[in-house]
This record gives structure tokens, C-alpha cells and sequence, in this order.
């Protein structure tokens, strides 16, 4: 192979490590956007043309099976790393989304704790529904096992994060904390005193 011909091949290997390198970091740009479906296709095969075009050149020029390592090599680091990039946003959205579900959960939790606890700091309250912090009251021992209920969850939630278990566990324990209150309200007759903007749809309730 002469001077000419090792320089062509030389820069056609340089083309192809270029062109994936690009054509990776093209692609991984258009999914951290969020683009097109096919737009990691097109790229893709756009990369894969100039790819094979290059590696056809140094064939030409008397390197093919150097040419071809070069080109399988570099092509598979570049759908490696793209992919690599993928999953550790796809992980991070999916924390993300768990977090944010864990929030709006202990938020809820929250505010049926103060709303029960209203029957008992709020003096108005205290005389007018006594039986809302009586645990001998019928309609109330549902609303004080559902509230153990629901702190043993979140503590199980707190101490395992990533338990999937755990957080399924949670949410059915806010959940039916929530329909305990609303059913001890009911049968007291403490619905009226949530005061205005307080009241929680429930399914089926317009």
C-alpha cells in the first residue's frame, strides 16, 4: 500500500469513527428532547450510509478488514453509549415519577391527620363531635386502625424507597384512611364541619 492509498484509508477510518460518534450523540440529543419517533431512525441510518461509505473507500484502497474492524467497533461503542444514555434517563423518570407519587401520597396522608385532628384542637368542633377522638366509639375504631394502618406503611415506604411493594402497600392504606374518615364524618354527622373547600370527591360523588 502506497503513501496515498495508507493516507486515504487512514482518513476514511477517521469518517466512520467520526460519523458514529456524531450520529450518537445526534440521536441521544433528539431523546433528551423528546423528538419524533422515527427521528433516531432516520439518524441512525444516515450514520450507517456514511458509515459504509467510508468503509467502501478504504476497501478501495486496500483496507478493508481494517476497515471493517474500524467500522464494527466504532458503530457498536456508539449504540452502546446511546443506549447506556437511554436507560439512565429512562431510570431517572421513572425515580422521578415514584418521588412524585410518594409526595401526593404523603400529602393525602397529611391531610386526613389534620382533618381528624381538627375535632380535637378546634374547641368548636370538640363539643359539637366528641366522638371523633373517643376510640370506644364504633363509627371511630375503623378510623383508628386505618390511621396505625396507614403510618406503618409509610414508615415501610421510608425505610425501603425502592420497594414497589411497599408503595402499593401505602397508597391502599391512605386510600382506605381516607374513606374511614369520610365514613366516621358520615355516621357522627360531622360532614357540615370541614368548613368550605374542604370537602374530598370521592368516586361516585358529584
Amino acid at each position: 500500500m502506497d503513501a496515498v492509498a495508507l493516507v486515504g484509508s487512514l482518513a476514511a477510518c477517521a469518517a466512520m469513527v467520526g460519523a458514529a460518534a456524531l450520529t450518537a450523540w445526534r440521536i441521544d440529543a433528539v431523546s433528551r428532547r423528546g423528538g419524533e419517533a422515527d427521528d433516531p431512525f432516520w439518524l441512525a441510518f444516515g450514520g450507517a450510509v456514511v458509515i459504509a461509505g467510508a468503509g467502501v473507500v478504504a476497501g478501495a484502497l486496500g483496507a478493508a478488514w481494517p476497515a471493517l474492524a474500524v467500522g464494527i467497533t466504532s458503530a457498536g461503542a456508539a449504540v452502546a453509549w446511546t443506549w447506556r444514555r437511554h436507560g439512565r434517563r429512562r431510570r431517572q423518570a421513572e425515580e422521578s415519577s415514584r418521588a412524585a407519587a410518594r409526595r401526593d401520597l404523603q400529602h393525602r396522608h397529611e391531610d386526613v391527620l389534620r382533618r381528624w385532628a381538627d375535632y380535637d384542637v378546634d374547641p368548636g368542633k370538640a363539643i359539637h363531635y366528641p366522638g371523633m377522638h373517643d376510640p370506644g366509639n364504633p363509627a371511630v375504631r375503623p378510623l383508628v386502625r386505618a390511621v396505625r394502618a396507614a403510618g406503618s406503611a409509610r414508615d415501610a415506604v421510608t425505610s425501603s424507597p425502592l420497594d414497589e411493594a411497599a408503595a402499593v402497600g401505602y397508597a391502599v392504606a391512605v386510600a382506605r384512611l381516607e374513606q374511614a374518615l369520610d365514613a366516621a364524618e358520615r355516621d357522627l354527622g360531622a360532614l357540615g364541619a370541614r368548613g368550605p373547600g374542604r370537602h374530598r370527591a370521592t368516586p361516585g360523588r358529584p
